[in-house]
């Protein structure tokens, strides 16, 4: 028996707007409330991989994440390129997982705010 259930995936951001636009157009699921008492937004509905943003002050360490978001992709190279153009960044260059069945294709990207997450297509 689960202890619970997902809530949502949360995320600390240093703009709420720039986190929106971004985590919108990178999910496809749209802003349901934002700036909800001045520190946080929601994209996408509770419970249905919903992302949580939440508005903090400092800048995130040079540490790394200790969890991120894997966002599946038809083509690395074309998903690395709209990333980038949304205000994103390239962490890790594409590279090729293969030591089970399917194999993997995959990059670290990284948001406007250093947070990091995968774009990953199978292959």
């Amino acid at each position: 028996m689960a202890i619970g259930t997902v809530r949502a995936f949360v995320i600390d951001v240093n703009d709420l707007d720039v986190g929106e636009r971004f985590w919108s157009a990178i999910t496809g699921q749209e802003c349901l409330f934002s700036g909800w008492g001045g520190q946080f937004s929601r994209i996408g509905r509770r419970g249905q991989n919903s992302i949580l943003l939440q508005l903090v002050p400092e800048k995130k360490t040079s540490l790394k994440n200790r969890a991120h978001i894997d966002i599946t992709v038809e083509n690395i190279d074309q998903a690395i390129e709209e990333v980038i153009s949304l205000g994103g960044s390239l962490v890790r260059p594409k590279g090729i997982h293969a030591p089970d069945d399917p194999q993997l294709e995959w990059a670290v990207m990284a948001d406007p705010f250093g947070n990091e997450f995968c774009v990953i297509r199978d292959l």
